[in-house]
């Protein structure tokens, strides 16, 4: 039984994050991974509210740490690819035709 309840506590935390939020940054996909230049969607079970109410996802508590030693730096390197068509076009660029 506790188990359950720790499991609907953590979805009830995601889903009021989200809201408050608005969504997740970078459609879910791991924050620190776009900021390195590369896109790793995530299930958003790691989390970061920014200070501007922005929610972050990680793929990992270990990214989410690397991400958190300088959150102003990393957060405008993710933007800035997120925004950029040239991250895009290399990013298709770079998978094996299927």
């Amino acid at each position: 039984m506790l188990r359950y309840t720790h499991i609907v506590l953590l979805a009830l935390s995601f889903v009021t994050a989200t809201a408050m939020a608005g969504g997740p940054e970078f459609d879910g996909n791991c924050a620190m991974s776009m900021s390195m230049g590369s896109r790793l969607p995530t299930e958003c079970s790691v989390v970061w509210i920014s200070p501007e109410d922005r929610l972050y996802c990680f793929s990992s508590e270990q990214a989410k740490a690397a991400f958190l030693r300088d959150p102003v730096t990393n957060e405008q390197r993710a933007q800035a690819n997120w925004k950029d068509p040239k991250f895009w076009e290399r990013l298709k660029q770079s998978q094996p035709e299927g």
